[in-house]
C-alpha cells in the first residue's frame, strides 16, 4: 500500500516464481551501467528488468555486497572475501574462509566497505579488518569482546579521505591512514543502540537506533541531535536519498515501513510491506524506481504514470458507471463537471470537492458552459445557473422553461443561444434573457431532420453547428447577415466532398487562429473561419483504434489530440502520424467519449468514472527511457556464454545465436519496443516487446546488427546498440576451395566450348557445302526449263514474221541470261539487281503471253534507301508461278504485285500478289495443261530455310466480296542484311 506525496507509486513483487535465484535477497547495488545486482541465498545475480543472469562462480549464499569503481566485492560463504571486473569474469579471492580453525571470524567478512586508499573494510563477530585487493597485508582491529548477535550493528563512513569512521550498535570508532590506527571516538556519547548510519554530506551523519530514533551527528562539532522518530518505533534500518520527480527526498525505513520527508519537513508514511522484511533500499534517480531487497522477494516501487494525474469525487457519491461527461474550468483554477446525478461538482486544486444539488431530483444534468464567470447547466427540464452557492433555474419563457437543452453558447454580441433537441436554435439576450427575434430562418426541417450535437462561437464572432445530417455532411455555419445557417458542403471551396470525415460529426473545438476542429464518426476536419475544409484525418488512414473521435482539442506546439472509445491519440503535423496513448500510459480507462476539456494551462482534462483525468501533455510525450541499450547475455545453440562481448565469433557448428538486451529503465515492458536491422540494410525489423533476437540457420559470413530500444509513444532513443557476428565457413565454403572449384569449372568450360567450336566450325562447312549444293541445283533445275519456254516464244515470232518483235525479245533475253550467270555465282546481291533481273523476266513472259497482264514492283523508301542484299533468283520461282498457274487462265486482264517493306530492322516483307483464279481451280489446269511439275517454289524454299532458319513464306489464298477466289498472296519474311 502506497500513501502521502509518494501517492501514485506502485509496487511490484518479483519472487522466485518471475525468475529470482531465491525470495531471500541480501543486498542489491546499482552499478555504472544501470544492472542491479542482488546478493541472495543462491548467489549473485544480475537484473535486467527481463531476466536474472546467474553469476557462473557466486552460485551460493552471498552475505555481503559491495561495488566501487564498478568493481563488484562480495563474500561467498564456500570461498571467502572476492572481488571482479564484471559480471562475466572469474572472482579473484582477497581472502579466502577458513572453516577449519578454531577462530569462527576467519570466515566472516560482512560490512563490506572499500575506501579511497583501496582498502576493503569488513567486519565479523568480533573485530574490524582490511585487506589490499591485490592479496597483499591486512590488518584486524578488536572491537568488542562480547557479540551479542541481535543488537550487533557496524556501518563504515568515509567522511574525508585516509579517515574512516566505524559507527557500531555501542558507539563510533575512528581509523587514520597516517597512524594506520583504529580507536573508540572519545566525544561521541550515546546511550541508545545504533541500527544505522549514513553520510548525509561531508559534514553530517544520519543514525538511526534500535528503538527508531533518527538523529543527526555534526562531525565538526561533536554535537548529536535528534530529528524524529518513526511512527513504527521499529529499529531504523537505513536511509536513502533519492530524486523523485525532480525533488530531492530523505527516505528512512525499518523492517517493514518506508517513510519520506515531505515539502513541510514532516515524516510521511508512504510504503508497508505487508510482513515482508526489508534488508536494503535503493533508489534509482535516473529510473525514478525504488528497489527494496526483502526476505520475501524483490520489490520494485515505482511511478508508472507521472504524467497522468486521477482527481476522484469522495467515496461515499461514487457509483459504477457514473462517468464524468461534461467538465469546464472557471478561470481561478475551478473545475466544474457533472455526472448522471442532479449534482454539480467543483474541485479545486487547493480546496478540494464542492457540489451543489439541482432542487429537483427529476433534473439530469447533461452539458456546462461558462459564460464569463457564470456557469450555466443545460438540462433536460431549463437551463439551471449557481447563484449564491445554489443552483437556480433561469426564467426562459413558456416554451423553454422546461424544454430539454443539449447545449448552450454566449457570442460575442451577447446572446445566449440554446439548441434544444429536435427543434429550432433559440437565441436571448444575455444576461438579461429577452427573446431575440429573426435570427434564424432556417425551415422547420432544418431542425426536426437533421441531429444537432454541439454549437460553437468561434473568435470572429460566427456561430457553428454540427451533427448529422442525412442529407448533408453536418456542419453548417451562421450568416448573420441572411440570418440562415449554410451548410458548407454547399460551398464551392468543399467541392471535393471526399475530404469530409463522414456525415455524423460530434463537437467542435477552436483551433489555432479563426479556425475550428471538429469532430466526427470516421476522423476529424480542420477548417479555416469561412467553412473550408484544411485538412481531413482520416481514422482508417491513420490506423486509428477506433472510429468514434469525440473530444478534441489543439495543444500549444500544434499538435491534436482527439478521445475515441479506444483511448486517446495525439495528430503530429510534422511526422504525419498518429500515436495512441492508452492505459499502460496510465489511463484509468480506454473509454473515453464523455467529459474533454483542454485547460488554461494547456493540460487536457478527461472525465472518467467519479472523476476526471488531468493529463500533462506536454510530459506525457517524452520519452522515459534513459538512452542505454545494454547487450546482457549471449546464448549460443541454446546455452548462455559467460561473456557479453559485442564482437561475437562463432565456430563452424554454432548455427543458432540468441542476443539478450535491455533498455534498463525497469518501467512498465509493454511500454518498451526494440527493433533491429544489419548495418547496410535500410528498413528496420520490429520486435515489438521482446527484448531478445534470434538469429537461427546462420549462414557463414559477418554481419552487422543495430539494435535501437523506443516506446509506445514512437520515441526512439539514439544510442544504439551494436553487435559484430562472425561465422567461418566450413572449408568447402572457404575463398581458396571456392577458387579452386571456379578455376576448375573456368577448365571445364573452356575446353567444352573448344570442342563446340570445332563442332561448329565443321558444322558451318557442311552447311557451305549444302547451299553451293542447292545452288547449282538451282540452276541445272531453272536454266534449261526457262531457256526452252524462250527459245519456244522466240520461234514463234520467227514463224509469225515478227521480226521486230523476235529481235526485242531476244535482246531481252539474252541481258536475262547474262544476268543469270552473273548473279549465280554470288550467295547475296543488291536487292536491286534482283528486281532489275525480275522485270527483265517478267517483260518476256507478258510478251510471250501477248501482255495479258500487267505488272507493278513497289519498293517502300527505307527499303529502297537501306540497300540490301538479297539470294539471287529468290523472286523469279514465286513469280512464274503466279503467272502460268493463277494469271494465265484467267479471263480479262490480269495483275501482278510485287510490294517490299521492312517487317523490322533486319527482315524484308515481301509480297507477291496476283489477281488470278487462285490456287484451286489453278490445280484442276495443272493434269492437263503441265506434263511435268516446277520444284522452283520447293528449291527456292529450302534455300531461304537453309539461308537463315528466320525466313518464311506462306501461301494466301484471296477472295472478294462475295467469296469467291480472286488470286493468291505469297508472304516471303527474308532475314537480310545490308
Amino acid at each position: 500500500m502506497v500513501s502521502g506525496a509518494f501517492a501514485q507509486l506502485k509496487d511490484e513483487v518479483i519472487r522466485f516464481s518471475e525468475g529470482l535465484p531465491s525470495d531471500f535477497v541480501k543486498e542489491l547495488v546499482l552499478n555504472d551501467e544501470g544492472y542491479l545486482i542482488l546478493a541472495t541465498r543462491r548467489g549473485l545475480s544480475q537484473y535486467d528488468g527481463y531476466r536474472f543472469l546467474a553469476h557462473s562462480s557466486a552460485s551460493v549464499n552471498i552475505t555481503s555486497l559491495a561495488i566501487k569503481d564498478d568493481v563488484m566485492y562480495y563474500h561467498d560463504v564456500y570461498v571467502g572475501l572476492c572481488k571482479t571486473r564484471s559480471f562475466y569474469e572469474l572472482p579473484k579471492v582477497i581472502a579466502p574462509n577458513m572453516y577449519h580453525d578454531a577462530d569462527p571470524n576467519n570466515d566472516h567478512f560482512d560490512n563490506i566497505f572499500i575506501d579511497s586508499g583501496g582498502r576493503v573494510w569488513c567486519s565479523d563477530f568480533n573485530n574490524i579488518k582490511y585487506f589490499f585487493t591485490n592479496g597483499g597485508r591486512k590488518k584486524t582491529f578488536l572491537i568488542r569482546e562480547k557479540v551479542d548477535h541481535e543488537n550487533s550493528f557496524v556501518s563504515f563512513l568515509e567522511p574525508e579521505k585516509g579517515k574512516v569512521f566505524v559507527f557500531t550498535e555501542k558507539g563510533l570508532f575512528t581509523w587514520n591512514a597516517e597512524t594506520d590506527k583504529l580507536s573508540e571516538h572519545p566525544g561521541f556519547k550515546l546511550n541508545e543502540v545504533l541500527s544505522s548510519a549514513k553520510l548525509f554530506n561531508r559534514d553530517e551523519v544520519l543514525l538511526g537506533t534500535q528503538s527508531g530514533d533518527v538523529m543527526k551527528y555534526r562531525i565538526s562539532t561533536g554535537r548529536l541531535e535528534k530529528l524524529f522518530s518513526l511512527p513504527d518505533k521499529k529499529a531504523v534500518k537505513g536511509f536513502e536519498n533519492m530524486t523523485f520527480s525532480t525533488k530531492q527526498y530523505l527516505m528512512p525505513y525499518s523492517s517493514e515501513n518506508m517513510y519520506s520527508m515531505d515539502d513541510g519537513g514532516r515524516l510521511v508514511h508512504i510504503y508497508h510491506t505487508n510482513s515482508q522484511l526489508i534488508n536494503k533500499v535503493v533508489g534509482d534517480a535516473k529510473t525514478n524506481v525504488i528497489w527494496l531487497a526483502t526476505n520475501k522477494g524483490l520489490i520494485k516501487l515505482f511511478n508508472p504514470y507521472a504524467f497522468v494525474h486521477h482527481v476522484m469525487i469522495p467515496v461515499e457519491y461514487r457509483k459504477s458507471g457514473h462517468m464524468i461527461s461534461d467538465i469546464v474550468e472557471q478561470n481561478d483554477g475551478s473545475i466544474y463537471c457533472i455526472n448522471k446525478s442532479n449534482l454539480i461538482w467543483v474541485y479545486h486544486p487547493m480546496n478540494g470537492w464542492r457540489k451543489f444539488a439541482i432542487p429537483d431530483k427529476a433534473v439530469q444534468a447533461g452539458s456546462l458552459y461558462l459564460a464569463g464567470n457564470t456557469l450555466l447547466i443545460c438540462t433536460n427540464k431549463g437551463l439551471y445557473t449557481i447563484k449564491d452557492n445554489r443552483i437556480e433555474k433561469l426564467a426562459l419563457g413558456r416554451e423553454m422553461n422546461n424544454a430539454a437543452i443539449k447545449k448552450c453558447i454566449v457570442d460575442l454580441k451577447n446572446n445566449l443561444w440554446i439548441l434544444p433537441p429536435g427543434k429550432r436554435v433559440k437565441v436571448f439576450s444575455w444576461p438579461d434573457l429577452k427573446p431575440a427575434n429573426d435570427v434564424d430562418v432556417n425551415d422547420a426541417g432544418f431542425w426536426q431532420d437533421n441531429v444537432w450535437n454541439d454549437i460553437f462561437c468561434n473568435t470572429d464572432g460566427k456561430v457553428w453547428i454540427a451533427g448529422w445530417t442525412p442529407k448533408g455532411f453536418g456542419i453548417a455555419i451562421h450568416d448573420s447577415s441572411k440570418r440562415i445557417f449554410t451548410d458548407v458542403s454547399k460551398l464551392k471551396a468543399n467541392a471535393n466532398q471526399s475530404l469530409f470525415a463522414g456525415d455524423y460529426y460530434n463537437r467542435i473545438s477552436k483551433a489555432k487562429g479563426s479556425d475550428v476542429l471538429i469532430s466526427a464518426y470516421g476522423g476529424w476536419n480542420l477548417l479555416n473561419a469561412n467553412g473550408g475544409i484544411k485538412q481531413l484525418l482520416n481514422t482508417k488512414k491513420y490506423e486509428v483504434a477506433n472510429d468514434r473521435v469525440e473530444g478534441i482539442a489543439e495543444d500549444n506546439n500544434g499538435k491534436i489530440w482527439f478521445a475515441t472509445e479506444e483511448g486517446l491519440n495525439v495528430y503530429s503535423r510534422n511526422a504525419d502520424k498518429v500515436i495512441r496513448i492508452s492505459q499502460i500510459d496510465g489511463l484509468s480507462s480506454d473509454d473515453l467519449i464523455y467529459g474533454f476539456r483542454k485547460l488554461r494551462n494547456g493540460n487536457l482534462a478527461i472525465g472518467i468514472e467519479n472523476g476526471f483525468s488531468v493529463i500533462d501533455i506536454n510530459m506525457m510525450l517524452r520519452s522515459q527511457l534513459v538512452n542505454k541499450l545494454e547487450l546482457c547475455a549471449i546464448k549460443i545453440n541454446g546455452r548462455i556464454i559467460n561473456s557479453n562481448n559485442r564482437d561475437i565469433k562463432l565456430l563452424k557448428d554454432e548455427t543458432e545465436l540468441e542476443l539478450l538486451f535491455s533498455s534498463l529503465t525497469y518501467m512498465d515492458k509493454r511500454k518498451v519496443v526494440y527493433r533491429y536491422k544489419f548495418l547496410e540494410d535500410n528498413k528496420w525489423n520490429y520486435l515489438g516487446n521482446k527484448s531478445e533476437l534470434s538469429l537461427r540457420h546462420l549462414a557463414p559470413g559477418t554481419y552487422h546488427i543495430v539494435i535501437q530500444a523506443g516506446d509506445n509513444l514512437d520515441n526512439w532513443q539514439p544510442k544504439a546498440l551494436r553487435v559484430k557476428v562472425y561465422l567461418p565457413a566450413p572449408f568447402y565454403k572457404t575463398q581458396w576451395f571456392l577458387l579452386l572449384v571456379f578455376l576448375s569449372v573456368v577448365a571445364v568450360i573452356i575446353y567444352i566450348y573448344r570442342q563446340l567450336l570445332r563442332q561448329h566450325k565443321i558444322e558451318e562447312q557442311y552447311k557451305r557445302k549444302l547451299k553451293e549444293a542447292e545452288m547449282q541445283a538451282l540452276r541445272s533445275q531453272m536454266n534449261p526449263h526457262f531457256m526452252f519456254n524462250t527459245l519456244n516464244s522466240i520461234n514463234s515470232f520467227i514463224i509469225e514474221h515478227k521480226t521486230d518483235e523476235a529481235s526485242e525479245y531476244l535482246t531481252t533475253f539474252s541481258r536475262l541470261m547474262r544476268d543469270i550467270l552473273d548473279n549465280s555465282k554470288h550467295t547475296g546481291i543488291p536487292l536491286k539487281k534482283e528486281l532489275q533481273t525480275l522485270k527483265l523476266y517478267l517483260n518476256l513472259e507478258a510478251a510471250r503471253l501477248e501482255n495479258s497482264f500487267d505488272y507493278r514492283i513497289t519498293v517502300s523508301k527505307i527499303v529502297a534507301e537501306e540497300g540490301f542484299r538479297v539470294p539471287p533468283l529468290i523472286l523469279q520461282p514465286f513469280a512464274e508461278n503466279a503467272i502460268w498457274h493463277g494469271l494465265r487462265n484467267k479471263e480479262g486482264k490480269g495483275l501482278l504485285e510485287v510490294i517490299i517493306d521492312m517487317d523490322n530492322e533486319h527482315v524484308l516483307h515481301i509480297i507477291i500478289r496476283d489477281n488470278g483464279i487462285g490456287r484451286k481451280a489453278a490445280a484442276s489446269f495443272m493434269m492437263s495443261q503441265f506434263k511435268h511439275k516446277s520444284h522452283g517454289v520447293d528449291i527456292t524454299s529450302s534455300r531461304l530455310k537453309l539461308l537463315s532458319s528466320e525466313s518464311s513464306i506462306i501461301m494466301e489464298d484471296l477472295y472478294n466480296g462475295i467469296g469467291k477466289p480472286a488470286g493468291t498472296a505469297v508472304h516471303i519474311y527474308l532475314t537480310v542484311e545490308q
